[in-house]
């Protein structure tokens, strides 16, 4: 990984109960964690007659890659440009101490 490679804004939000004084039981996402990410790019895969394989790519999933941390588990969520992402996988890179994440992006 280059120095300087890692640009974007990642924000990890972990789900919380939260009382209010009336007893209701509110649950938000609230920051955790915040670091900066490299924006992986992927494109999509085409077979032989020109099809696309949307089992490989999809346009809602993004990868980006992090330095590795302990402090990033798979039930949290992420917050890049303005959107919420949930996490499908986390590959540990041993070779430059980096994860990569594998997001999907979130209707809400």
């Amino acid at each position: 990984m280059r120095a300087g490679s890692m640009r974007e804004r990642l924000t990890f939000n972990e789900l919380t109960e939260t009382q209010s004084p009336s007893g209701a039981v509110r649950k938000t996402w609230t920051p955790v964690y915040e670091c900066r990410g490299f924006y992986k790019r992927s494109s999509p895969v085409y077979d032989k007659d020109g099809v696309e394989a949307k089992e490989l790519y999809r346009g809602e999933t993004i990868f980006m890659i992090v330095r590795e941390t302990s402090q990033i588990n798979a039930n949290y969520r992420v917050g890049y440009k303005g959107f919420m992402y949930e996490i499908i996988l986390i590959t540990p890179v041993h070779s430059d101490n980096t994860l990569e994440i594998q997001l999907r992006k979130i209707n809400e």
